[in-house]
C-alpha cells in the first residue's frame, strides 16, 4: 500500500500514514475539543471523508458549533456529505447491545463509500464514554482487530476514553491496543508509545507509571526471579508496606500459602504468552488482612523480545466484593418491598441516555414490567403533565429544588387511560464541574392523598371558623422541627397575622412572653415535660403568662394543651389552646384587694364563691349563680341543693372529695373538674377550687371553693381531640378503600388471561392484598386507633378465606386456640397477618386431596413478658393434617414465593419459623412484640 503522510492536525504529532490507530485520554470537554476539531479540521483540508462519533444525540449542536468557529464553511461539507457527525446509539450500540462484528463491517462499508466518491481514505473519531462494564471485555477485542483492520486500510483512527472513567489495569489494556496514546501532563498533550513499540522495557514502565501516575492503583514490576523491583504510591495504600520495606523482597510475601503454587503457575503461563492477563484472587497486606484484589499482569520484553520483567498491577476489591454478596443477598427483598411499596425507583443516566425501572411499576402505571423496561422513558414522556397552578405556561414545570435534591407533582395517564397524581422525588448526581449526569428517584401515586387533601381544605376552613369563634387560638408545635402552626382567633387575641407569627424564629418566641414570667413559664413548660415523659397516662400541661400583643400592650393568657409521643414513647409534639384570660385575672384581683379572706381562691370571671359549713350546707353563695346554674341565689338557701346539680355519673367523685375533705385532720386544697346540669337542661362543665379552712377555739371549719364555667374550654379540647380521631379514622378508611380498589383491579386484570398459573398467581395477590384490607377495616371499626385485636383479625380473615377456597374447604374443620385481648400495632399486625394468609391459603390449595376430610389448626399463645420493655414473646402455630410437604424441600431455599414472603417477613419481625412434616405439615413461629392496650 502507498506510505503517503497525512497531515493529522495534531501539533506533537505532525504527519502520520494510512492505518494509524492512536487514542486520547482526556479530562474535560475541554481537553476532548482541542485534539478533535484540529484533527478533522485537517481531514476535510485533505479531502478526507470524515465521520465523529459522539456520546450523546444531545451533544451533537454543541459539536457542529466548535466545528463551525474553526472551519467556518462547515455547513459547505456538511452539504455535500464529507463529514457525519452520529450518536453512539446509531453506531456502536443498537438494540440495547454492542455487535463488533457489525461495526467493523461498518467502517469497511464506510471506506469503500469514501474511495468510490473520489475521497482519498477515511479519518474517524468515536467516544466511549458510553461504554459500561459489561462491554467492556467484548470491545477491548473489538479495539484489537480494528487496529489490524486499520494497519491494511486508507484508515485512520482516533480513539477517545475519559481518564476518570477507567482505572489502571483497563488504561493499560487501551495503550496496548493503539499503536500510541495521547494524554495531557502538567498542561501539554504528550505522546505515549504502545509498550511493544518501545525499544527498552524501563521506557514501558515508566510510561505506564506516567498514565496512572495519580492511580490509586497498586503498579508493581518483580524480576524474573519474583523479587519486587518497583513500589508506587498505591502499593503502599493497598498492601501497607512503604517502598523501603518491600523492595528487593520475594512478592510471595504478599501470597496467601495456599495460592503460592498456583500463582507460581500462572506466572510461568504469563511469561509463555505476550498478552495482559486479568484475574481476581488473595493477597496478604503488612497487618495480615486478607484483602480480595483484580490484577492485571503482562511480560516486560526488552527491545530484542527477550522476557526481562513482570509487570503487576492491582486493584483492591475486597469492599467491592463484600457489597455483591450483600447486594445478592438484599436484591430480592429489595424487588419484593419496592412492590409493595406501591412506589416506582428509577434511575436515569443522563450522559447514556438510558433509564432503568423497577419497584410497582403495573400497579401504578398499568404496563407491565417488560413493557414497560422496554418503552419506559418514552411512554413517561408521552403520559405526563406537569401541574403548575403558578404558571400561564402548561408545560411548564412545577419542580422545587434544593440543592441537588428534587420534588414535582404529575398528571399520569396510565395505560388503560384513567389519570393519577404522581409525585416525583429524586436527587441529581454532579461530577466535579457541577454538570448533572445522572438523577436517581422514586415516582408513587399521591392521587388519594391528593384528593383527601381537598377534602381536607374544605374540613379546615370549617375549623377556622370554630376556632375563631371560641375566641382562643389552637396551636401544634413539633419540637424536632420547631414546625409551629396556629389557627383560630389570632388577631383577635394577639392582634398579629398568623404569617408572622408562624415565620418567626422559634428561637425568639419567648420575646413575646413578659420579661417577669419568662423564666417562671419556661421552668413550667420544663418540670411538666420532665414529669410526662415517661409518663404513659394522659400527658397535659397547664401555664399562665404576660403575652405581649402587637400594639405593645400585654394580655394575662393561659396555655393548656398535651405533649405527644412517638412509638418510642419519646415527647414530641405539643398541642392545644391559648386563650386570653385577662378578664379573669384582673376579676380575681379586684376580689382580692376587696376580700382578703379569699386571697387563696382562683376567682373566675362570671364564676360563683361558695362557702359551706361542716356538713356542706352552703352558708354563702355569691356571683354568676344564677348565669351558671339557672337559679337564683336564694333558691340554694331554701330549696335547691348543690349536689343535686352534679351530673349523676360525676356525683360519686364529688362525694368521694367531700368525705376526704371531712376526714382530713387538717387544712387540704385541691382541684376538680366535673359537670351540671343548668335549670334549661344545658349541660355545663365547671372546675371548683376548693379548700378546707380550719375553725378558731376548736370550732368547726369552713369548706370554701371558687366555681366557674370552663364548658367552652372541654368543648375546644373534645373538638381537638374528635378531629384527631376522625382524621385516623379517616386514614384507616381510605388505605382499606384504596387496597380495595388494588383488588379489584386485580380481578378485572385476571379476567383477560386464561392461563391457571397466572389466575393463581392473581387470587394470591388479591388475598395479600385482602389481608391487610381487613387490618384498616378492624383499626377504622375501631375509631381510628392504632392497635389491633389480633386473634379476632385472625378470626375474620380465615372466614375470609375459607370462603375464597369454599370449594376445597368444605371437607376441612378448622381449629383455633387464640390468646384473648393480644394487641398488636401496626408494624407488628401487618406482617403477622400475610404470614397467616400465606400459610393459611397453602394449606387449603395443596394439603388436602378432593373430598379429603381434614383440619388445619391455627394457636397463638403469649410465653415470656419483658415488664421493663413492655413486650411479650409470642409463638404462632399453623398446622394441617394433609398430605405434608415433600422431605426433599427445605424452607429455606423454597422457591415458593408465598414462602418466600413468609419467610422475609419473618426476619422483619426478628422472629424464627421452623417447619415439621411428622403429621402434616406444621409452622411454629416465635417473635417478640410490643403489646399495646
Amino acid at each position: 500500500m502507498e506510505e503517503k503522510l497525512r497531515n493529522s492536525g495534531i501539533d506533537n504529532i505532525g504527519d502520520v500514514p494510512w492505518g494509524t490507530h492512536f487514542c486520547q485520554f482526556y479530562q474535560t470537554k475541554k481537553d476532548l475539543m482541542d485534539l478533535l476539531v484540529p484533527y478533522f479540521k485537517a481531514g476535510l483540508k485533505n479531502n478526507e471523508f470524515c465521520i465523529w462519533i459522539i456520546s450523546q444525540p444531545s451533544e451533537e449542536k454543541e459539536t457542529k458549533e466548535a466545528l463551525r468557529r474553526a472551519v467556518p464553511d462547515l455547513d459547505i461539507y456538511l452539504e455535500k456529505g464529507q463529514i457525519e457527525i452520529i450518536p453512539y446509539t446509531h453506531w456502536y450500540v443498537q438494540g440495547d447491545s454492542f455487535d463488533s462484528e457489525r461495526v467493523l463491517n461498518g467502517w469497511i462499508e464506510k471506506l469503500d463509500k469514501a474511495l468510490a466518491n473520489g475521497y482519498d481514505g477515511l479519518r474517524l473519531a468515536g467516544n466511549t464514554f458510553w461504554l459500561e462494564k459489561k462491554d467492556w471485555n467484548s470491545f477491548a477485542d473489538y479495539e484489537e482487530e480494528l487496529d489490524r483492520v486499520i494497519g491494511n486500510s486508507r484508515i485512520i483512527s482516533l480513539c477517545t476514553y475519559s481518564l476518570d472513567r477507567y482505572n489502571a489495569t483497563e488504561i493499560v489494556d487501551v495503550v496496548s491496543n493503539h499503536q500510541f496514546a495521547l494524554i495531557k501532563r502538567k498542561g501539554k498533550w504528550e505522546q505515549i508509545e504502545n509498550s511493544r513499540r518501545m525499544k527498552r522495557a524501563e521506557d514501558k514502565i515508566q510510561t505506564l507509571a506516567n498514565i496512572v501516575e495519580s492511580s490509586d492503583d497498586a503498579i508493581i514490576t518483580e524480576s524474573l526471579n519474583g523479587i519486587i523491583t518497583s513500589w508506587n504510591r498505591g502499593a503502599e495504600q493497598i498492601y501497607g508496606y512503604s517502598a523501603k520495606e518491600i523492595l528487593g523482597k520475594p512478592i510471595s510475601v504478599l501470597e496467601p500459602p495456599m495460592l503460592v503454587e498456583e500463582t507460581k503457575e500462572l506466572n510461568e503461563l504469563i511469561r509463555q504468552e505476550d498478552k495482559i492477563h486479568h484475574y481476581e484472587t488473595l493477597r496478604v497486606r503488612k497487618d495480615g488482612k486478607i484483602i480480595n484484589v483484580s490484577m492485571a499482569i503482562s511480560p516486560i520484553f526488552d527491545a530484542s523480545e527477550k522476557l526481562i520483567a513482570t509487570l503487576v498491577i492491582a486493584r483492591d476489591i475486597t469492599r467491592n466484593k463484600k457489597a455483591e454478596e450483600e447486594l445478592q443477598k438484599s436484591e430480592e427483598r429489595y424487588r419484593i418491598v419496592t412492590e409493595q411499596t406501591g412506589q416506582v425507583i428509577y434511575d436515569y443516566d443522563m450522559r447514556t441516555d438510558k433509564c432503568t425501572w423497577t419497584g410497582a411499576i403495573e400497579e401504578v402505571t398499568g404496563y407491565g414490567f417488560e413493557e414497560f423496561q422496554k418503552l419506559g422513558k418514552d411512554v413517561w414522556i408521552e403520559n405526563i403533565k406537569p401541574l403548575n397552578t403558578n404558571c400561564e405556561d402548561e408545560n411548564s414545570r412545577s419542580m422545587r429544588r434544593t440543592g441537588n435534591k428534587f420534588k414535582e407533582e404529575l398528571m399520569f395517564r396510565r395505560k388503560d387511560g384513567t389519570c393519577i397524581y404522581i409525585e416525583n422525588r429524586g436527587v441529581c448526581l454532579t461530577n466535579p464541574e457541577g454538570h448533572p449526569y445522572e438523577a436517581i428517584g422514586v415516582m408513587k401515586d399521591i392521587t388519594g392523598a391528593r384528593l383527601a387533601k381537598t377534602q381536607l381544605q374544605k374540613s379546615e376552613e370549617r375549623y377556622r371558623i370554630a376556632t375563631e369563634r371560641t375566641g382562643q387560638i389552637v396551636f401544634d408545635f413539633n419540637l424536632k422541627t420547631f414546625e409551629l402552626r396556629l389557627a383560630g382567633a389570632i388577631r383577635e387575641v394577639t392582634g398579629y397575622d398568623p404569617e408572622e407569627l408562624e415565620n418567626s424564629d422559634k428561637s425568639v418566641l419567648i420575646e413575646y412572653v413578659h420579661p417577669e414570667d419568662r423564666s417562671g413559664l419556661l421552668n413550667a413548660l420544663r418540670k411538666s415535660f420532665e414529669e410526662n415523659k415517661n409518663n404513659q397516662a394522659e400527658q397535659k400541661f397547664q401555664v399562665e403568662f404576660g403575652l405581649r400583643k402587637r400594639d405593645g400592650n400585654y394580655i394575662y393568657a393561659e396555655g393548656r394543651g398535651i405533649w405527644l409521643t412517638d412509638s418510642k414513647g419519646e415527647i414530641y409534639r405539643a398541642i392545644g389552646v391559648i386563650k386570653n384570660i385577662t378578664d379573669r385575672i384582673l376579676a380575681i384581683r379586684k376580689v382580692e384587694e376587696s376580700e382578703k379572706k379569699y386571697r387563696s381562691f382562683i376567682q373566675n370571671f362570671h364564676g360563683i364563691i361558695y362557702q359551706a359549713d361542716e356538713n356542706f350546707v352552703p352558708v354563702f353563695l355569691h356571683g354568676a349563680v344564677e348565669e351558671l346554674t339557672g337559679y337564683k341565689t336564694e333558691e340554694f338557701k331554701s330549696r335547691i341543693k348543690w349536689e343535686n346539680l352534679i351530673y349523676p355519673d360525676d356525683l360519686p367523685l364529688v362525694l368521694k372529695e367531700e368525705e376526704k375533705i371531712k376526714n382530713s385532720p387538717s387544712a387540704d386544697y385541691g382541684e376538680l373538674e366535673y359537670r351540671i346540669k343548668h335549670r334549661d337542661g344545658r349541660i355545663r362543665w365547671v372546675n371548683e377550687i376548693y379548700q378546707k379552712t380550719q375553725g378558731n377555739d376548736e370550732k368547726p371549719g369552713f369548706y370554701q371553693s371558687t366555681i366557674y364555667d370552663v364548658t367552652e374550654k372541654k368543648e375546644a379540647e373534645k373538638f381537638v381531640t374528635n378531629i384527631e380521631i376522625a382524621r385516623k379514622k379517616e386514614i384507616h378508611h381510605r388505605i382499606k378503600n384504596n387496597l380495595q380498589v388494588i383488588s379489584s383491579l386485580l380481578d378485572l386484570q385476571a379476567e383477560k388471561f386464561r392461563d391457571k398459573e397466572v389466575l393463581e398467581a392473581f387470587r394470591e395477590s388479591q388475598d395479600r392484598v385482602v389481608s391487610m384490607s381487613l387490618i384498616h377495616e378492624e383499626l377504622y371499626k375501631g375509631g381510628g386507633a392504632d392497635t389491633l385485636n389480633f386473634p379476632e383479625y385472625i378470626r375474620k380473615l380465615t372466614e375470609n378465606l375459607f370462603r375464597t377456597y369454599s370449594l376445597r374447604s368444605k371437607n376441612v374443620r378448622l381449629c383455633m386456640e387464640l390468646e384473648e385481648n393480644a394487641f398488636f400495632n401496626m408494624d407488628t399486625a401487618v406482617p403477622l397477618g400475610i404470614i397467616v394468609n400465606e400459610l393459611v391459603s397453602n394449606s387449603l390449595k395443596y394439603a388436602f386431596t378432593d373430598k379429603q376430610d381434614g383440619e388445619i389448626r391455627i394457636r397463638l399463645c403469649r410465653g415470656e413478658k419483658n415488664d421493663e420493655m413492655n413486650r411479650s414473646l409470642f409463638s404462632l402455630v399453623i398446622s394441617d393434617n394433609g398430605k405434608g410437604m415433600p422431605e426433599n424441600i427445605e424452607l429455606e431455599s423454597v422457591e415458593s414465593l408465598g414462602l418466600q414472603l413468609v419467610n422475609i417477613l419473618v426476619d422483619q419481625l426478628e422472629g424464627e419459623i421452623e417447619l415439621k412434616r411428622d403429621h402434616g405439615t406444621e409452622f411454629g413461629i416465635t417473635f417478640e412484640a410490643a403489646e399495646e392496650i
